[in-house]
């Protein structure tokens, strides 16, 4: 393929993940953070104001654990997309994540589209993405991960585990023979944090484990329970998938392991950062996460939907007001339980109980 069809195909693909999830249906049929109920507690000891929502990711203080998780890039709605959220994010002291920077690698004109994000949130930890795929391939080349960190002066960098997406999407990458040894080249290479991210199938027990040791820094869940992107595939024009008497990305749309057993299953064996993603929805979510041992909730799609707003309007006021309603929801949540900092709630069995398919996902 010519660099120039390359390139219109990333642009392609780029504008339809984001157009897809917003005209169609394209998440979860269940909701686990559904499935858990947070203790009340019926006479707080503490005023609201004092509940403190600060923390640390890595080395930066941010205002509260909230990240707005990797939307897009390569594409030039996704620059003005990405300037929303990072402008918003910058002025509400929250995380961002940038999409995959593949495309900024591939094509220099998509550069800016990721570059933006830092040039007008100067301060913010801001985090880098890399896929497997890259990192697994036989001519991977050690300068792009320089790239990606170069091109928005990355704080911390993701590897998104994406095998799924890569399964059901046109020529997707279903090799993964030289990761591990790709990725010890760049723990030795680089000082810079490096998080390994699932992307809506998260992570069984033995594989955290072994990511682990292998010397990944963190965990960006990617729950069960969001976005799938598989039927965000299933929407696309794969000509591949048609071969069959059914397409497989509408077949194994529901696969993967719910957020909430996910964050269980890596807390078990790491004590490394997590941030939770895969279907949050409100601020109580992030407490639910915080409570089964995360330290951050991730958004996309709640994300979505108010920067594409926001750039109709030409504006950041509902991606700023999204952010200040998920501080207001955390903030209330730990007040009628009583709790007035994240680290008296991180990892508090007490304060929850599991009902259904999450009960009997930890009971079988």
């Amino acid at each position: 393929m010519s660099k120039e069809n390359n390139s219109k195909d990333i642009k392609e693909r780029k504008i339809e993940h984001l157009k897809i999830p917003l005209e169609h249906d394209v998440q979860h049929s269940k909701n686990y953070f559904n499935d858990m109920k947070l203790i009340h507690h019926p006479i707080p000891d503490i005023d609201l104001e004092e509940v403190d929502l600060s923390t640390k990711f890595f080395n930066k203080k941010i205002s509260a654990p909230i990240c707005i998780s990797a939307i897009t890039g390569g594409h030039p709605i996704s620059k003005e997309i990405n300037e929303i959220l990072a402008k918003a994010a910058e002025e509400e002291n929250i995380l961002m994540s940038v999409g995959s920077q593949r495309a900024g690698i591939e094509d220099v004109t998509l550069l800016d589209s990721f570059k933006i994000t830092r040039d007008v949130a100067p301060y913010i930890p801001i985090i880098g993405n890399i896929g497997i795929g890259q990192v697994s391939d036989f001519n991977f080349d050690i300068q792009d991960f320089s790239k990606c960190i170069e091109m928005i002066n990355a704080d911390v960098m993701a590897i998104h585990l994406n095998v799924l997406h890569e399964l059901v999407q046109d020529k997707g990458d279903t090799s993964y023979r030289l990761f591990r040894k790709n990725f010890q080249k760049l723990r030795e290479t680089y000082n810079i944090p490096i998080i390994a991210k699932e992307v809506g199938t998260g992570f069984n027990q033995e594989v955290a484990l072994n990511l682990d040791k292998l010397g990944f820094d963190g965990f960006d869940i990617g729950g069960a329970g969001g976005t799938s992107f598989a039927a965000i595939e299933s929407k696309r024009n794969n000509l591949n998938n048609q071969r069959y008497t059914r397409d497989p990305a509408e077949v194994f749309r529901e696969w993967g392991i719910p957020t909430p057993i996910s964050i269980i299953y890596v807390r078990n064996v790491s004590q490394k950062p997590i941030i939770a993603t895969g279907g949050l929805r409100t601020g109580i979510d992030i407490a639910k996460s915080i409570a089964l041992g995360a330290d951050l909730g991730g958004f996309a799609y709640n994300f979505l939907v108010s920067s594409w707003k926001d750039r109709k309007e030409k504006s950041i006021s509902n991606t700023v007001k999204e952010i200040r309603t998920l501080k207001s929801e955390l903030r209330s949540c730990l007040w009628l339980m009583n709790i007035d900092e994240l680290a008296k709630l991180k990892g508090r069995r007490d304060k929850y109980v599991l009902l259904g398919e999450l009960y009997r996902w930890l009971n079988q």
